[in-house]
């Protein structure tokens, strides 16, 4: 009798984002720009963390006086908040944003015990509002078995109200994931959980897998 561990793998592509945030406020290689690139809502890549449905329930946060400088994503664990199961490089972050214009991805470490985060890097381009929009991170970027993805829009400015799309969905047993906070020289402040939600935010790589697409068979 052997186990056959049988991977079920959400998939994505992605692309999008250029610069206005000065290079001496952004964190890491925050300096790079890169192209935008419309991506289908399908997933179409292997080794992509995807927690929304891909139908948008409003974009967040929903108040145009708490969109100044507030980032917007996933935590990338498992549904338990424990680790994923296997992580590796994210070379790609897909965002579905409000708003078109040049805004930015970040990547970042998980939260500490003052719920504040280390933004890894970050990326800017210009994006296409009511799409999925692909940015890429070159190189990609290490990244442990827990960590944040964030969206940004224009840096140091105010927004029409909300920023990116939410899914009120959890898919395939993943749970909830969606986290928003603050970002301020180079680290994500005040974070906290948005209840009930998936930012429609997702992260691609090289062996990114959640434990809870694992499914064990015995044969």
């Amino acid at each position: 009798m052997k186990k056959a561990v049988l991977v079920s793998v959400g998939l994505v592509i992605v692309a999008a984002v250029a610069s206005t945030a000065p290079a001496a406020e952004r964190p890491g290689r925050g300096s790079r720009t890169a192209t935008a690139r419309i991506v289908p809502a399908v997933p179409q890549v292997i080794g992509t963390i995807t927690y929304d449905t891909g139908v948008n329930v409003g974009f967040h946060p929903d108040s145009p006086s708490a969109a100044q400088n507030r980032v917007v994503g996933n935590r990338f664990n498992s549904a338990l908040g424990g680790p994923l199961l296997a992580t590796g490089m994210v070379s790609f972050i897909t965002v579905f944003p409000a708003n078109t214009g040049p805004q930015s991805v970040s990547i970042a470490l998980p939260p500490n015990t003052m719920n504040t985060a280390m933004v890894l890097d970050f990326v800017n381009a210009p994006l296409v509002a009511g799409q999925f929009n692909s940015v890429e991170f070159d190189p990609a970027i290490t990244v442990g078995p827990d960590f944040l993805g964030f969206f940004l829009g224009t840096f140091g400015t105010f927004h029409a109200a909300g920023l990116l799309g939410m899914s009120d969905m959890a898919t395939m047993g993943q749970g909830y994931h969606a986290v928003q906070g603050f970002y301020f020289a180079g680290m994500a402040t005040m974070i906290e959980v948005v209840p009930s939600r998936n930012a429609m935010l997702r992260a691609t790589g090289d062996i990114l897998f959640p434990v809870e697409l694992m499914d064990f068979r015995i044969q």
